[in-house]
């Protein structure tokens, strides 16, 4: 028999969206339960990754390399195709969901993107206008912390200021991102990072230590670290990590969920959550595909709220071309993120046929390693020695876009492997 849990909020997800929430529902007394199908990782955990990260000169190191496979994608299709691979691994479970390892830029919507079926004749327009949304941009900017200065023309109007000064500008930005940007009749400016430009709620200041996803210092937010303390020592609130949400299931009328099947991954134990409402923060991929997987006899035969068949469709993500070329000089060190960006080309009448983008641009000696560029600048006809890359490498540079994408993906259950009840019902035997 499955062990049962009731309360009053089951919110499946532990990343921003869920921790925020629950550290927001939690001082009314209500009873929540927290389900995470990842770990909690410890300050112990980080270091002892970072530490392998650089004895291996694998910067590519991540917290997906100490958990088993099955938490990266459990009771799901593991698929060999190397960009689906590749994916994957970008995406991470634990307490503090893919903010464990994310860049921590900050960039908020235009008026102009909440309005371009109205403008542009493509996509829908929001529900809701971006002077209605603007306070609460400027509420999750002050609970997580967020470092900018208002010096971007291109932005849409803020009621305050940020509250954390910018990052300074490195001497890249000073010296050759910004005076190319001007030749060019564009604006640098700041980039908008949850990352402390200076002591912010007791959390420290940036170090520079350049080992941003593991962040030693603690200046860049994670949830885990910022709001998760404060829930583990509240009596009404319960937090269950590594434990995997399996499907929902509704009442006899269909019409509410009644109670969240779920399995603890590390023993195989089923749990039913019954609770009076259910919050899924599990980001982009896993809710709908959560969704998905609860189907039912009656109105959910296709899936929870699906309904109309639209559930998974218009699946979309920020991409990020990256560019790579001499600067001919020195270009200097990298902070480990980019203190200038332009949103120069987010400004756009014609968008229904250009898409809108973002570039950032820094020394890219932390972007590329030097095994890469001997073998790219280093064949049989151009023999290049290890004093000629290192100094080649000094004069590298990266720019990179955040690029509007048409979001017509469409994320679908794998359908060999799809029947969650019946997987359910067989670990309920076993």
């Amino acid at each position: 028999m499955p062990e049962e849990i009731k309360a009053d909020y089951c919110i499946v997800g532990g990343g921003i969206a869920g921790i925020l929430l629950a550290f927001k529902l939690a001082v009314s007394g209500k009873e929540i339960v927290i389900l995470d199908q990842g770990p909690h990782f410890t300050e112990e955990d980080r270091a002892n990754m970072l530490l392998k990260s650089k004895e291996s000169l694998n910067d590519f190191a991540d917290y997906n390399d100490n958990v088993a496979p099955a938490v990266i994608t459990p009771h799901s299709t593991a698929d060999t195709d190397e960009q689906i691979a590749r994916y994957t691994n970008y995406r991470l479970f634990g307490i503090g969901g893919t903010a464990l390892h994310f860049q921590g830029i900050m960039m908020r919507p235009l008026k102009e993107d909440m309005q371009v079926k109205s403008r542009y004749g493509y996509g829908r327009d929001w529900p809701i206008t971006y002077s209605e949304l603007e306070p609460w941009l400027l509420h999750a900017e002050k609970e997580i912390g967020v470092s900018g200065n208002e010096d971007n023309p291109y932005a849409s109007p803020r009621s305050e200021p940020f509250p954390m000064p910018a990052h300074p500008f490195s001497y890249f930005d000073k010296e050759i991102f910004a005076p190319a940007l001007k030749k060019l009749g564009i604006v640098g400016h700041s980039s908008p990072f949850s990352v402390n430009s200076k002591v912010y709620n007791n959390r420290s200041a940036c170090q520079a230590c350049r080992a941003c996803k593991f962040c030693p210092s603690g200046a860049r937010y994670s949830p885990d670290r910022v709001h998760f303390p404060f829930l583990r020592e509240q009596p009404n609130v319960r937090i269950l990590e590594n434990t995997s949400l399996r499907r929902l299931e509704t009442g006899v009328n269909d019409d509410k969920i009644v109670a969240a099947q779920a399995i603890r991954i590390t023993d195989k134990i089923p749990l039913d959550v019954q609770a009076n409402t259910f919050i899924l923060a599990m980001g982009g991929v896993e809710t709908p595909r959560a969704l998905l997987l609860s189907s039912s006899k009656g109105i959910h035969k296709d899936g929870l709220g699906n309904m109309g068949g639209q559930l998974g469709r218009g699946f979309s993500d920020h991409d990020g071309p990256l560019a790579v070329f001499d600067a001919g000089r020195n270009v200097g060190n990298r902070l480990g993120f980019e203190t200038m960006m332009t949103d120069h080309f987010r400004i756009n009448d014609d968008r229904r046929s250009l898409p809108t983008f973002s570039i950032f641009g820094s020394p890219a000696i932390d972007w590329i390693n030097i095994g890469n560029a001997a073998v790219q600048w280093g064949t049989k006809d151009n023999i290049i020695s290890l004093e000629e890359l290192r100094n080649g490498m000094a004069q590298y540079v990266s720019l990179w876009t955040q690029t509007e994408l048409q979001g017509n993906g469409t994320l679908e259950l794998d359908p060999d492997n799809r029947n969650a009840k019946e997987l359910i019902k067989r670990l309920r035997n076993e």
